[in-house]
């Protein structure tokens, strides 16, 4: 009988941990915020935790550097560099947990070498749109379907993360005065920041929510989530259904470079560090908490204008 491959073998049920593991992992849990982070975690903890328990015959105590450099090539092997770096650098957050803990002895030194994430090409979503490119997205969208096109425009003109986008609501467009316009974001962590949209995306999202049939003076309406799905009444897009748009009119745009959803926030940002805006603006902006995070938009810019002579096409 052959091997069932990597992938079938950790979705098969997993042995239940130890009742201290299992208080370890529930503990670490706690110290994190954002709920889609813990989901991610509390997945990928237990996989590990499956692992040592059901194929070595171990608890966290037992655990060695060995362990985990096995662990590793597990990973290397099931899964893209890009997939297995992500769940490694889970494992490194979590056992550095544990060791300060007292409840693993593999130091976090020893970590960065044995659990160490495999070299990672450029994440698509990192690759970023021209104007051009933006431009005949926003053009097949606008013949296609009006709610994508307002969705494009929304994530084009606002920098918004796809659970960012799906999560609006009509009450979420604030008239500040003077002619401003704040759209309230739920980010990261449940942190919130205050968006300014420009005139042209205040009038283009004022006209679409009068399209829908709905008002942005109304009470009842307010509740509503601003994109919503064609499954259901008033049920809002899923981040699912976001990446679906945006992969259709990728190709309506013949464009072939990978483009996620995020690569329109990444453009966002670079076009921003572009057009020289200060690193707290673009820091504010986007919702970074990390000034680190923005820098790459810096560093992406630099690059960029390093090879400004290619959009110099006059004969020489």
């Amino acid at each position: 009988m052959t091997d069932l491959p990597a992938r079938r073998q950790e979705s098969a049920p997993a042995p239940s941990p130890p009742p201290d593991t299992e208080r370890l992992v529930t503990l670490y849990l706690r110290t994190l915020t954002s709920p889609q982070t813990i989901k991610t975690y509390n997945t990928e903890i237990r996989l590990f935790v499956a692992h040592v328990v059901g194929e070595m015959g171990k608890d966290l105590s037992g655990l060695t550097a060995e362990d985990v450099s096995i662990y590793r090539e597990k990973m290397i092997k099931a899964y893209a560099a890009a997939t297995a770096a992500k769940k490694l650098a889970v494992l490194r957050r979590f056992l550095i947990f544990t060791f300060m803990t007292g409840a693993t002895t593999v130091n976090p030194e020893a970590l960065r070498f044995f659990a160490k994430s495999p070299r990672v090409r450029q994440d698509p979503a990192y690759n970023v749109l021209t104007e051009d490119e933006l431009q005949r997205m926003l053009n097949a969208a606008r013949t296609d379907n009006y709610r994508d096109y307002v969705m494009l425009a929304v994530m084009a003109g606002c920098g918004l993360r796809e659970a960012e986008v799906v999560g609006l609501r009509l009450s979420d467009f604030k008239d500040a005065g003077n002619e401003v316009v704040l759209l309230r974001v739920l980010g990261k962590g449940d942190k919130v920041r205050n968006v300014p949209i420009s005139p042209d995306l205040w009038r283009l999202v004022q006209r679409y929510v009068l399209l829908s049939g709905r008002s942005l003076n109304s009470n009842t309406d307010a509740r509503k989530p601003l994109l919503t799905s064609r499954v259901g009444k008033d049920k809002p897009l899923t981040t699912r259904s976001v990446q679906n748009i945006v992969k259709k009119y990728v190709r309506a745009a013949g464009i072939t470079k990978p483009i996620s959803p995020h690569s329109i926030r990444h453009t966002v940002g670079t076009n921003m560090a572009l057009n020289e805006a200060p690193l707290l603006v673009i820091q504010q902006f986007l919702g970074h908490s990390d000034p680190k995070t923005t820098m790459r938009y810096i560093r992406r810019a630099e690059e960029l204008a390093s090879k400004a002579y290619q959009y110099n096409t006059l004969p020489i």
